[in-house]
């Protein structure tokens, strides 16, 4: 039996205030696992709901990863339908993996999620990220070297979507408070919950961390308030250094294309080649022009940056950097979509009437036409077809995305030519990531 907790409850006023500070709107989602904390944030979210009139959706996602999971989404259910909160449990269906468990499973859940509010129309989920969460996720990624991104921790919000979907704003509203208090409000509200066993598991990085961390609070070496004040301090300067990115990328004359890739002025970039921010502006851009869902390394960055200006080209996180008539032009790497050792070629997609999908994570598709599409890189030979000229190197084409009804090409995405009629609609992603970021999943 747990012990009760010592620490203050979280009040409504407290949560209605950093509601307020987030600008969440009068209809929102939890995502509401069973655990305490989640627990805490359905009791509160309950309580906000009478006051200000929201209309508000708990979301569980049964992972299926264990004996008995159905029957404790059952129980999740209960519990917020007593608090009196609508409530849906989504299913992770198919087949699970059997290593890198955890990060799987968490993108199967933020898609789930994301899929669930954007079909609802809803635009904001909530999660119940506690104060004790962001100083692990920071003592986390100090312990892998992380520079001003990764101690930076957690955001208060980001904008999340599945797949192609529309953004929706995850906010963590309990982001200030600690996990202490979130026992202290579930307790006193009354509510059950459930203590994952994973959570005394030392096989993930994030248990062993937080045992960690309480033995360097028992001995009075490293406290989470302290890591929590580094994200603080470190989430300032980062918003500082992206400034300073965008302001580089004004005077280098950087601009993106519809066809997605991206091109900075030499002459204009030389001069800014001693800056310090050289080396993050280039991982940003190599970032949205790739659609990955990490930076590269900022040192091997500005290696290629300097190797591109120096030899002509360079390859890094995906991309092909290349110099061309005084531009330095950054394209997909065709190696990176074709396949390589190690890395699978992207495979062709058929696209259903009325759907949509996210191509090489830099395009959405969506059929607007009548039959199935099939969806697959343009490649070298299939792009002698295409008459619409292209800005940039030869291979930038090569990487996007065809439109095939049949045999026949009717669309090629960024180029602003459906050849065969308004079947399909295409969107690049590439200045959206590199503007604001939206994490896919």
């Amino acid at each position: 039996m747990t012990a009760p907790s010592l620490a203050t409850r979280v009040g409504l006023e407290e949560f209605v205030a950093r509601c307020d500070a987030l600008g969440v709107p009068s209809r929102f989602a939890i995502a509401v696992s069973g655990g305490r904390d989640s627990m805490a944030l359905a009791a509160l979210a309950a309580l906000y709901s009478e006051k200000a009139g929201a209309e508000v959706l708990a979301l569980t996602v049964d992972h299926g990863l264990r004996a008995g999971s159905a029957e404790e989404a059952q129980d999740v259910a209960g519990w917020c339908e007593a608090l009196g909160l609508a409530h849906e449990t989504l299913l992770w269906e198919g087949k699970k993996p059997t290593s890198g468990v955890q990060a799987a499973a968490r993108h199967s859940r933020y898609r789930l999620l994301a899929e669930a509010c954007e079909a609802r129309g809803v635009d904001a989920l909530l999660t119940a990220h506690t104060a004790d969460d962001q100083a692990e996720t920071v003592l986390m990624r100090l312990a892998r070297g992380g520079g001003v991104r990764g101690l930076s921790g957690m955001a208060a919000e980001t904008l999340i979507a599945a797949g192609g979907g529309a953004p929706i704003r995850l906010l963590r509203p309990l982001l200030n408070f600690s996990r202490a208090r979130m026992t202290a409000t579930v307790e006193a509200a009354g509510v059950l919950f459930i203590d994952d066993p994973s959570n005394e598991d030392t096989g993930f990085e994030r248990i062993r961390m937080r045992k960690l961390l309480a033995e360097l609070e028992a001995q009075g070496d490293l406290t989470k308030d302290a890591l929590v004040q580094t994200a603080v301090k470190m989430q300032k300067t980062r918003a500082l250094l992206e400034e300073r990115e965008l302001a580089l990328f004004e005077r280098a004359d950087g601009a993106f294309f519809e066809w997605g890739g991206a091109r900075l002025d030499m002459q204009r970039t030389l001069p800014e080649l001693t800056d310090p921010a050289i080396g993050s502006l280039t991982t940003r851009i190599l970032q949205a022009v790739a659609g990955a869902p990490h930076r590269a390394d900022e040192e091997a960055a500005s290696a290629a940056l300097h190797d591109v200006i120096h030899t002509g080209a360079a390859t890094l996180g995906g991309v092909l950097m290349k110099l061309r008539k005084d531009q330095i032009w950054f394209v997909r790497e065709p190696a990176a979509v074709f396949g390589r050792e190690g890395v699978a070629p992207l495979a062709p997609k058929m696209l259903e009437p009325g759907a949509r999908l996210l191509f090489d994570r830099r395009f959405v598709i969506e059929n607007k036409g009548a039959e199935a599409l099939e969806i697959c890189p343009l490649g070298r030979d299939r792009s002698q077809d295409v008459s619409v000229g292209l800005e940039g190197p030869k291979e930038a084409l090569w990487t996007l995305p065809g439109v095939f009804r049949g045999s026949e090409l009717i669309g090629v995405g960024g180029l602003g030519a459906v050849l065969g009629g308004p079947e399909c609609a295409i969107k690049a992603l590439p200045e959206q990531q590199f503007r604001l970021p939206i994490i896919r999943f």
